[in-house]
């Protein structure tokens, strides 16, 4: 056996080829552009965004907005206005943690996840999209 040049041929997954992994994807319209000046609501008073500013396409649903305080709205907005997909993740590049050792791959887009976060089949990961959900429903059926 030859000895290895570089760590990262230990990887799982090497340069060009495809594993797959379960990402949240925005529903409706994706790029709200908050006016200038306008930045501080989107953090501290989001729900107006989606009452009456930029936002109010986003919000198709014939429910009333969730009256929640401006960081749990924002947490339930981003669930309730996206959708769980199966996709495939194509390697473009590898890097390993000095801290834990675990490798992490970048695809096209420079999204980074670790290799204990992504899937070597389509229905591997289509199960953990399914895991996933029960988990959301448990949660809600509290």
């Amino acid at each position: 056996m030859l000895p290895i040049k570089s760590v990262l041929e230990l990887s799982k997954y090497k340069i060009s080829e495809s594993a797959w992994w379960v990402t949240l994807k925005p529903v409706g319209a994706t790029n709200v552009l908050v006016p200038f000046g306008d930045e501080w609501m989107l953090e501290h008073h989001p729900k107006v965004l989606y009452e009456r500013g930029v936002a109010k396409d986003v919000w198709n649903s014939r429910s009333c907005l969730p009256k929640l305080g401006h960081m749990d709205f924002q947490a339930m907005i981003i669930l309730l206005t996206s959708k769980f997909e199966v996709e495939q993740f194509e390697i473009h590049d590898i890097a390993r943690s000095e801290d834990t050792g675990e490798f992490f791959y970048v695809n096209k887009k420079e999204e980074w996840m670790p290799e204990s976060y992504l899937f070597d089949s389509a229905t591997a990961a289509r199960k953990e999209r399914s895991r996933i959900l029960r988990m959301i429903k448990k949660w809600a059926d509290k």
